[in-house]
């Protein structure tokens, strides 16, 4: 049966979506995660957090964008100190997409796209980290650390425990062990330390609920198993 005028006008009409890309790394908590039609409250918050920092730089005169290159120095400075693009994103609220592509802006590019006041003024307002070995800079090949971390899962330790210990995020963790070709001395550095105080001890003597030490070894299994292939 058709609407009258006045049902029809009480009918909620769905807002549009954007559709989350398949690879996304927007995560709850982050404003973008509302945009894609989260429902979450701390999605919620973080949207309307974002809208109302926009109402009041425009209210100020501000543009609500602004040239990526502040922002992407002092990203710079960040991960010099040892920060991943994924420490950065957590941080700052914002998708490592963005954080990787704003590290990849050339410095004198007049031509760069310019990004939202809000991830600008988000990465300008992370603090830079102490670096633990000051006299340690540059990188290193990963083939090392890569094989010390690949053991530590061998014998258990899950991902996120170990991120813990490096002050680093999981997922960093999981590119140096896996792909990353290099990385920074100093966190190859905290690598090695931490293999040596915790490959002789059993997980299960540090919390680690036996379901994830079971989960890690047979994750680090199956990894053996294909690179052997």
């Amino acid at each position: 049966m058709p609407l009258t005028g006045e049902q029809s006008a009480s009918v909620a009409v769905p807002v549009a979506r954007q559709r989350r890309p398949r690879r996304s790394t927007v995560r709850h908590g982050q404003a973008s995660c509302a945009d894609y039609g989260c429902a979450r409250a701390e999605c919620r918050q973080a949207a309307l957090r974002a809208r109302r920092q926009r109402e009041r730089d425009r209210a100020r005169g501000l543009p609500a964008r602004v040239p990526p290159h502040a922002a992407a120095r002092w990203a710079v400075r960040l991960r010099g100190q040892g920060m991943s693009a994924q420490d950065i994103a957590d941080r700052a609220g914002l998708s490592v997409t963005l954080v990787r592509r704003v590290l990849r802006t050339p410095a004198h590019d007049t031509t760069a796209p310019d990004i939202a006041r809000t991830s600008a003024d988000a990465i300008l307002g992370i603090p830079l980290p102490h670096r633990r070995n000051p006299g340690t800079p540059g990188l290193t090949d990963s083939a090392e650390a890569s094989r010390l971390l690949a053991d530590l899962a061998r014998a258990g330790w899950p991902a996120t425990t170990l991120a813990q210990r490096l002050d680093v995020n999981p997922r960093t963790v999981a590119e140096v062990r896996d792909k990353r070709p290099r990385l920074h001395l100093d966190l190859a550095l905290r690598i090695s330390r931490l293999h040596r105080d915790l490959i002789n001890f059993n997980p299960a003597g540090y919390g680690i609920h036996p379901t994830d030490i079971a989960r890690t070894r047979a994750a680090a299994a199956r990894r053996m198993a294909a690179t052997a292939t």
